[in-house]
Order: structure tokens, then sequence, then C-alpha cells
């Protein structure tokens, strides 16, 4: 097959004028409502997340947007994959060549010379040699082109081109589902008529915030309906194609075979030409093994037989790709942080639980996951904030899950998913408020402890129900 005729392949609305409804999902995800927000701005738009989390769906989903909603000619919309064989099944092939030929033999415009404005998808663009330039190149000219790419990850996408495409494109991270965008998938796909909306904690306002929790929490057949979907969220994880199968074992068997393989000898072992990518999948059971569990370098090191440099490489790659989060020791002193020991976890509890093989989900594992659920959320916020996230540990080893450092100030962040506190659970944190609270620099305001079934408020800590 030709590049023309491939293109052709790829691009059946150019005849049809529509997307067939198996490439697009019932329910859109707030991440295309981002994208339809930008999609007339100039700069490059970057979708931004690891395998199989549904990029491509919302690019699907965006391209029927332009044809259904805006009214763009079918003709003015060009998709095609980095990966795709059909187009670099030739070294010497080049991202333009593929798109000269698209404006010479489809469009039939010369791109300087553009009566009205292009949309071109390029899926998995990290794969294509020098993407960056070419891009470079078109936005400098200011043709009138947007480009919407897609990576797998933030090394992947940026390598290299950082400083070509600095103030010429905007990223949007697209990860598993948090557990309110679960739950309203959920409600979809279960052909309920009506979101359950629950109220975000907002950590710029947490009197406010913790106020409007009330109307949930005392109401008890919304907490039983929000509760059991919370317990299937623990245990499938927050990849949309969840909703497309349901059959818990074939699910389980699809993220661990599908999803991580592809991450792991797809995505990483193709970039960054790993020479043992057995020890990568090796490393992901065992973190999910010990998850949310303190490490040691020197003692993971020895476990797997490898040196220092290349299992903090390893681990790089695996967060970066979106498959683990890793924590540092939260101290004002750089060295501290640095020789401390590190919190490892999986970033979406279903795939935890399909490398563990876990068909049910007893209390106590509960509290883990919980732990690393709202790790993977604080984790969000800092992405798009560029905020910090930390954990700490103090000489006496006393323990708080989760520090977010937002520059101006420190949020502390301990997770007790249990309906019985005792006052040592608190004494730590409630001394961690209170020891900042008059810094200067990293001044603490109040503490957070995620429960299971509390909500009250003591002095500066709020008890929240996850």
């Amino acid at each position: 097959m030709d590049i023309k005729q491939s293109l052709i392949s790829n691009n059946i609305w150019w005849n049809s004028e529509k997307i067939s409804d198996q490439f697009l999902q019932s329910r859109k995800r707030e991440e295309f409502y981002s994208i339809i927000d930008k999609i007339e701005e100039k700069r490059i738009l970057s979708i931004i997340g690891s395998s199989g989390v549904g990029k491509s769906t919302l690019i699907f989903q965006v391209i029927n947007y332009l044809l259904e909603v805006k009214n763009i000619d079918s003709k003015r919309i060009l998709f095609f994959s980095g990966d795709d064989p059909s187009l670099f099944f030739d070294e010497s092939n080049k991202l333009s060549d593929i798109i000269e030929l698209y404006f010479k033999e489809i469009l039939m415009e010369s791109m300087p010379n553009l009566h009205s404005k292009v949309y071109i998808f390029i899926d998995e663009i990290h794969f294509i040699k020098n993407w960056q330039n070419y891009l470079k190149i078109c936005f400098d000219r200011k043709y009138n082109i947007k480009f919407i790419v897609t990576g797998s990850s933030f090394i992947h996408l940026f390598k290299d081109a950082n400083e070509s495409l600095l103030g010429r494109i905007e990223n949007i991270y697209v990860l598993p589902l948090t557990f309110n965008q679960f739950l309203n998938f959920y409600m979809t796909y279960s052909s309920k008529k009506e979101d359950i909306i629950l109220p975000k904690f907002d950590i710029d306002s947490p009197e406010i915030s913790f106020k409007n929790l009330e109307y949930i929490y005392y109401n008890e057949e919304l907490k039983l309906i929000v509760q059991d979907i919370l317990n299937k969220y623990i245990l499938v994880g927050g990849y949309t194609e969840y909703f497309e199968e349901k059959n818990l074992s074939i699910w389980q068997r699809h993220l661990a075979d599908d999803i991580i393989t592809r991450g792991i000898y797809k995505d990483i072992l193709i970039m960054y030409n790993i020479k043992s990518p057995k020890i990568l999948e090796n490393l992901m059971y065992y973190i999910a093994d010990n998850n949310s569990q303190t490490f040691s370098y020197s003692g993971m090191t020895k476990n797997f037989g490898i040196d220092t440099v290349t299992l903090i490489s390893y681990i790089g790659y695996l967060k970066q790709a979106f498959l683990i989060n890793v924590l540092e020791n939260y101290s004002t002193n750089i060295g501290k942080i640095i020789r401390s020991n590190k919190k490892l976890s999986i970033l979406d509890n279903g795939i935890c639980n399909s490398l563990l093989k876990k068909k049910e989900i007893n209390s106590n594992e509960a509290g883990h996951i919980i732990e690393s659920m709202v790790d993977f959320d604080i984790r969000l916020i800092c992405e798009r904030e560029n905020y910090n996230e930390y954990y700490y540990r103090n000489s006496k080893k006393e323990e708080i899950d989760i520090i977010l450092d937002r520059k101006i100030d420190i949020i502390p962040i301990e997770v007790k998913y249990t309906n019985k506190i005792e006052k040592s659970d608190v004494a730590v944190i409630k001394k961690f408020v209170e020891s900042n609270k008059d810094n200067k620099i990293g001044k603490t305001k109040y503490g957070i402890i995620i429960t299971k079934d509390i909500y009250k408020k003591e002095g500066d800590i709020y008890f929240i129900p996850y």
C-alpha cells in the first residue's frame, strides 16, 4: 500500500464525512473539553498519557466534533499514527513527505496559501524521527495549520524537543480516570439518567469545601450508591476500556498482558534501548506487591542484581510512562531528600490488582489502595500546577503519607481509611501543622486526614471521607 492509499484508508471521513461509532465511546472525558477549548489557538497541542489510557479515542471524538459541530470540510482533517508501518515502512520516509503529499494530492492546496484552517492529528508522534523540527518550521512560518499530537510520556514527547518547541506547544495530560471521573463513566454505561456530582475539596478554600461535603455525607441513599461504585473502582482502576469489557478476569488479563506490556516493551524499550526489559516488568510486580511502601535503592539493587544508576533510570522510565509514582522524603535539606528512601506506588490500582491477580479486596488492602489513589489525585494536581509531592518520615520514625508542597505553603495529608481513628493516628500530623505554622517559607495552615466515613474538623485538621 502506498502512502496516499494508506492515508485514504486511515481517514475514512474523507468519503463518509463521519466517524464510525466503534471509534467513539459513549462518555467523554473532561480532557475532551480542554482540547475543544484550545482547538482554535495557534500553539501545537500535545496530549500526553500512558499507553491504553484513551488518547486515540479522544482524538476521534475531537475529529467527530469538528465534523458534526464545527462543520469542517472533512478533507481538511488529517489523521495518522507515528507507528503506522504502512506509512513509515522505510527509514527514508519523513514526516514532511507524508504531510506534503497530503497537501499536494488530497487537499490540492499549498501550505503557505491555505484558504482556511487545516487540522492535523498525529498519534504516537514520539516514534517519528525529528518530528519537532518539522512542526517548528510549520509553526514559525505561520501556516494555517493546527497540530494535535499524542505521546505516551513526557520524556518521550519532549526528548530532544524542549528547546526547539519552547513557547510553541501546550500540554494536556490524559491519565487513568480519577474516582470522580470513573463515577460518571459508570453512570453513563449503567444507563443512569443523571451524573452524580461529588464536591471537590479545594485546597485554596478548605472551610468552604469542607462545608460543601455535608449534603452527600448526610444523604445515606446517595452514599450507598457512591460506596458501591467506589468498591468497583478500587478493584478495576481507571482505564476507560473497562466499560467496554466488564468481565473482571478478562479485564485484568488485558491490563497485565496488553497495557503493561505495551507500555514497557513498545514505548520504554524502543525509546531508551533497554537491554534488560524483563527487569522493568519485574520492577512493576515488585512495586505492586509492596505498594505505597518505602524502599532504599541499595536494597533494591541487591534484589534485582543491577547497579544504582541503572535502577534509578528504570524507575524514572516507569514514572514518566505514568505507570508508577515516586515520592521522596520531605525535608528542607536537599541532601537529606536525595539520600532518603523513596516511596513507590503503582499509579493505577486496577493495574496493581491485575499484577497480583486479586479478584477481591479486603479492608486492609483497601487502605493501601486508597492511599495510592490519594497519591494519584495529588500527582494530578502537581502535574497541572507545577507543585511538588513528598512523603514525610523523621528520625523518630513519625510518618505522614503525603506532603503537598505548593511553594507558598505545605499541606500534610494522612490516609486512615477506617472508621476508628485513635489519638495516636492524629498526633504526628497535628505536630507537623503546629511546628510549621509560623514559617515564612513552607507555612502549614491546616492538615487533611482521609477517612472511610468520618467527617469532622478538629482544630486545623479536616477529617474527610474519601
